[in-house]
């Protein structure tokens, strides 16, 4: 069975207690401090259901775990972060740390806090943080505890050039779980009926610097970007890059679509848009985002270039998802605008869309529904 990430249940208690205790025990201390800290420290579960708490799985058997908690405005404290010792140096605690970032963004929080084990603070510099102080260690007498720090970047940025290509290697995530893709697939079906495994493209590599976007995808089917999302995105090498229309209302109003419950993200909350698929690449093999959110945008609202006025591209980083948008302004108001994207919508055969909302301000953007990057891009023009 492939690696998962998933949410910690109360049932997780004992499991994660036996991987926090051998975790810290794998520095080699002593048995009487081994004895005082397994004393004082487990994850019950009161713990679990108090912190937001993610495990890292493996063949069904959870082998590390991470806990967060919003510390104060703006902060993210990683209460937990262990990995059992027999899966050390696998990348596991790699990517419990990456999916805690992820968190912190999608919560509108941009730093986060940890107090790491006086041996591991060379682990944490390599990621990122900073020590910002020290207190004694009770575990290791004579050493520090570093207390360390790490302030995530803007996540939405201008682009000035995309040049994305057609990898010839395969994904190896679907090419390592292939029977267990298969068999996930099938019990999706089940939930909705209308899921198609067509292809599409996966974003495996990129590098964006000075406004430039430049990368490589990997073709592949759609149901195993359905399980690497589902399960968590275990691959961390991997993205979910699409491209995204941000429709601006002549009143200067942002329109998102409302998801059908017939789809695969019934009711969330964002800008038209959808997967890039290999009809999006061109003769030369490059990946043609402006023309592939063309056709998204007229797809889903019925809109055409003939009727808007098409802008600035912005890339929204939101941890395994990666958005490319692109701006087009319309000469009709956003109530306009609703009304006739609403009767396109109600006479298509896919019917993608439930409503239109309006985005007027930043704190139209609030709403539990809308997708993280959605939220992101909304501030970044509307503030």
């Amino acid at each position: 069975m492939p690696l998962k990430l998933r949410a910690a249940t109360p049932a997780d208690a004992p499991v994660l207690t036996d991987i926090l205790h051998r975790s810290k025990a794998s520095w080699n201390y002593s048995d009487d401090k081994m004895a005082e800290y397994r004393k004082h420290w487990s994850v019950t579960e009161k713990t679990i259901q108090s912190l937001h708490m993610t495990v890292a799985e493996q063949d069904g058997v959870p082998i590390g775990f991470s806990g967060l908690s919003p510390k104060n405005e703006g902060t993210l404290l990683v209460d937990f972060l262990f990995v059992a010792p027999e899966v050390q140096r696998q990348g596991i605690g790699d990517l419990l740390l990456t999916r805690a970032e992820d968190h912190a963004r999608q919560n509108d929080l941009f730093r986060l806090y940890l107090e790491s084990d006086a041996h591991a603070g060379p682990f944490y510099e390599k990621r990122g943080f900073q020590t910002i102080a020290t207190r004694p260690s009770a575990m290791s007498p004579g050493m520090d505890i570093p207390m360390m720090e790490k302030i995530l970047p803007p996540s939405v940025h201008a682009i000035s050039s995309i040049e994305i290509t057609l990898s010839d290697k395969p994904w190896a995530f679907e090419r390592e779980n292939e029977t267990a893709i298969s068999t996930h697939f099938q019990e999706a079906q089940k939930r909705i009926a209308l899921l198609w495994n067509g292809r599409t493209l996966k974003l495996t590599n990129y590098r964006f610097e000075n406004g430039s976007f430049m990368g490589a995808c990997a073709e592949c089917a759609y149901a195993s970007f359905l399980a690497w999302r589902d399960w968590g995105a275990p691959d961390s090498s991997a993205y979910n890059l699409f491209g995204s229309a941000i429709i601006r209302s002549s009143d200067g109003a942002l329109l998102y679509g409302v998801m059908s419950e017939h789809t695969a993200t019934a009711g969330q909350i964002y800008p038209p848009g959808g997967n890039l698929d290999p009809t999006d690449l061109t003769a030369t093999g490059q990946v043609d985002v402006a023309g592939a959110i063309s056709r998204e945008l007229e797809e889903e609202t019925g809109l055409t270039m003939a009727a808007l006025d098409p802008g600035e591209f912005l890339v929204a980083f939101d941890g395994p998802r990666i958005s490319i948008s692109r701006i087009f302004d319309a000469d009709q108001t956003a109530t306009e605008l609703r009304d006739k994207i609403m009767r396109f919508s109600k006479a298509s055969k896919e019917q993608e869309l439930a409503d239109i909302r309006i985005i007027r301000s930043p704190s139209d953007l609030n709403d539990p529904a809308m997708v993280s990057y959605a939220r992101a891009i909304g501030r970044h023009l509307l503030t």
